[in-house]
């Protein structure tokens, strides 16, 4: 396994600064969010052959963040859902071109659950990813689907939902957030998350292919590193070495006022729950 940091810690430095700074505190790979600030909508992505050498000078893997910002690939404005499906096309193709095998997308998001809106929302986001997947896998890149954090507007909005999802859609693969796990279960009022989530990990081992890492005090997405909030991560460490877990453990912090000293922190952290060097 490799542990690695998400460029959104990066969003007042240069995404080059931001590959050049995970290799300074020890990352082994870096998961870039192909988003705004670095990647605006004209960005052209003739420039990230350059990107992909400054990767291999610093002997960095990659995986790739698709675009969610303003974006929802279960939106029923039609012009809406063409521009999500367009910017995780070209998601998947940065990644492609970057070296990296592995695209996160995110959940779908239906604005207004109780008017009976979420069926069509379930519809549009499986024709989206219906379109991405064999796109995906015609450029040799796995479509990793991420967890939500029970949010009743998403979907899917439980990691159990996830699981049959991409259990019933062919090539598809999961993304695991322990934060948003973490949420998941506080949000349903449950206790114990950590042995719940571990036990989501056993589960669901044959589809998990990539992993974000981050902290949280149980009522939002604080994105901390491991130490910062009441997650306990032995359990859920124990459960991703019992299954053999061999992917990138992307530490996913949201500290842009202190990016270095945040990433510094967390990557040793992480490390030293991994016990590795």
């Amino acid at each position: 396994m490799k542990i690695g940091l998400s460029s959104l810690l990066f969003v007042h430095n240069s995404i080059e600064d931001a590959i050049r700074i995970s290799s300074e505190v020890g990352a082994g790979c870096i998961e870039i969010i192909y988003d705004v600030p670095h990647f605006p909508p004209d960005y052209d992505q003739h420039k990230l052959s350059a990107l992909r050498e400054l990767l291999e000078t610093y002997g960095l893997g990659v995986s790739v963040h698709a675009s969610f910002w303003d974006l929802n690939p279960a939106s029923h404005h039609r012009e809406l859902w063409e521009l999500s499906l367009n910017q995780i096309k070209r998601s998947i193709d940065a990644c492609r071109s970057l070296g990296g095998e592995i695209t996160v997308v995110h959940f779908g998001k239906c604005p207004v659950p109780e008017a009976k809106l979420l069926e069509g929302a379930k519809q549009r986001y499986r024709e989206f990813l219906g379109q991405c997947l064999p796109y995906a896998q015609d450029r040799g890149v796995i479509l990793a689907i991420e967890n939500a954090g029970r949010i009743l507007h998403s979907y899917p909005p439980t990691i159990l939902e996830l699981k049959q999802l991409v259990l019933e859609l062919e090539g598809a693969k999961v993304t695991l957030d322990i934060g948003h796990a973490n949420l998941t279960e506080r949000r349903a009022g449950k206790g114990a998350t950590e042995a719940m989530i571990a036990e989501h990990i056993r589960d669901m081992r044959r589809q998990i292919v990539h992993l974000h890492m981050h902290d949280n005090q149980g009522r939002v997405d604080d994105h901390l590193p491991p130490g910062d909030g009441k997650i306990n991560f032995k359990p859920i460490v124990g459960a991703i070495r019992e299954i053999k877990y061999n992917g990138f453990i992307i530490a996913e912090f949201w500290d842009p006022q202190r990016p270095l000293e945040t990433a510094q922190k967390g990557i040793e952290r992480l490390k030293k729950l991994f016990k590795t060097s």
